[in-house]
């Protein structure tokens, strides 16, 4: 079979990137004959807060991709339906993640069906964590244009259907990179803490240091915090000094290389995210292939990939109080060695993976009942 994946591919940077790694690779593995068309760039200056777009770890998660997009350049657009329409794929994969690529998704997409080639838009977040007055407009133009659709939560596609009632929907689980996944740690019987990925105000890095000071009043711990700032890292600092925290809490502030993500979660005895919302996390999933255990707050897709008791332990968003009682619940109970066991014993995802969707689309050449990929 012939396959088009329209998405950012290195040498762009992210979790987004690397999906498409993924998913290049686990078709290539399969025998299909896989295209990937990428952007030349991502974002304006204006909208992107962070250092650079550009990857330059030294391993490289290359998709040999085609870099021919431009957001808001419609002759690349052009150029971009030109080379996929040359390749005769039998589906066309596109990556959605941010309304502000939705005037491209939705033309294209509409092109390229109008040309008798099936469409799947591929759902990392159907509405933005941080919403701007028109992102519904953006999001609705776009993923209308799709033939079929696939989220990574039930919660995510209970709110694409939502917006768009009657759409094909699949749910898939978020796969883990198994390059990011060489952890030997399997006992996590100290008591370092992880913040994993880039900095933002729904991350909710504010409530984990504010839950820091009731912890650390009955356990010794540390926290790591690891990942580029897209908020002001000022304030965070200032809330540690207020807290009178610093000696607790190493902060390092940058885009982690692809080949220092193993040892991060190698040092870590349990990753904590604290998010205010949530659709899935990638970060998790990293974590649970790692065989770390997650405490989550219980928002969105979070609740769907952790497991109370069995891989980690959930908090109600927000709540700095209850954060800190699991974590205590957590260290004094030696949590960690008893959900890193439950993580080393578990099965395989038994559900459906994005690329066995794909498969079915093609094969059956229509669309696929949403109930035979679930959660």
């Amino acid at each position: 079979m012939r396959i088009s994946i329209i998405g950012p591919a290195f040498p762009l940077r992210g979790g987004i990137a690397h999906h498409v790694y993924w998913l290049h690779q686990e078709l290539t593995r399969r025998g299909h004959q896989v295209q990937v068309v990428s952007f030349l760039k991502l974002y304006p200056k204006l909208l992107f807060p962070g250092t650079t777009e550009y990857d330059d770890s030294q391993l490289k998660l290359d998709a040999n991709a085609t870099p021919i997009l431009k957001p808001l350049n419609p002759f690349a657009w052009v150029h971009a339906l030109k080379a996929v329409k040359s390749f005769s794929p039998d589906i066309v994969i596109f990556e959605w993640w941010q309304p502000f690529f939705g005037p491209l998704t939705g033309t294209l997409a509409r092109w390229l069906r109008r040309a008798g080639i099936k469409c799947v838009i591929e759902c990392h977040n159907v509405v933005p964590h941080e919403a701007r007055l028109t992102d519904s407009m953006l999001t609705r133009y776009a993923l209308s244009s799709a033939d079929h659709l696939i989220t990574h939560s039930s919660k995510d596609k209970a709110d694409l259907l939502a917006m768009l009632p009657g759409k094909d929907v699949s749910v898939s689980p978020l796969p883990s990179l198994g390059e990011f996944s060489r952890s030997q740690n399997t006992m996590r019987s100290g008591n370092t803490i992880l913040f994993f990925g880039k900095v933002r105000k729904y991350k909710g890095l504010g409530v984990l240091l504010t839950a820091l000071p009731k912890v650390l009043s009955k356990i010794e711990c540390r926290l790591l915090v690891v990942g580029e700032f897209y908020d002001s890292i000022a304030r965070y600092q200032r809330l540690i000094r207020e807290l009178n925290i610093e000696n607790h809490v190493r902060i390092d502030n940058r885009y982690v290389p692809n080949e220092e993500v193993p040892d991060i979660f190698e040092r870590a005895d349990v990753l904590v995210l604290p998010y205010l919302s949530a659709t899935q996390s990638a970060v998790a999933r990293i974590a649970l292939s790692n065989k770390l255990p997650v405490i989550a707050s219980r928002t969105g897709g979070l609740t769907e990939a952790i497991i109370e008791n069995v891989n980690g332990l959930l908090f109600p968003p927000g709540d700095a109080e209850a954060l800190a009682d699991k974590l205590i619940s957590y260290f004094s109970n030696r949590l960690g060695p008893v959900l890193a066991e439950n993580l080393r014993k578990a099965r395989a995802e038994t559900s459906c993976s994005v690329v066995e969707i794909i498969e079915k689309l093609i094969e059956h050449n229509s669309t696929l009942p949403a109930e035979n990929c679930q959660l």
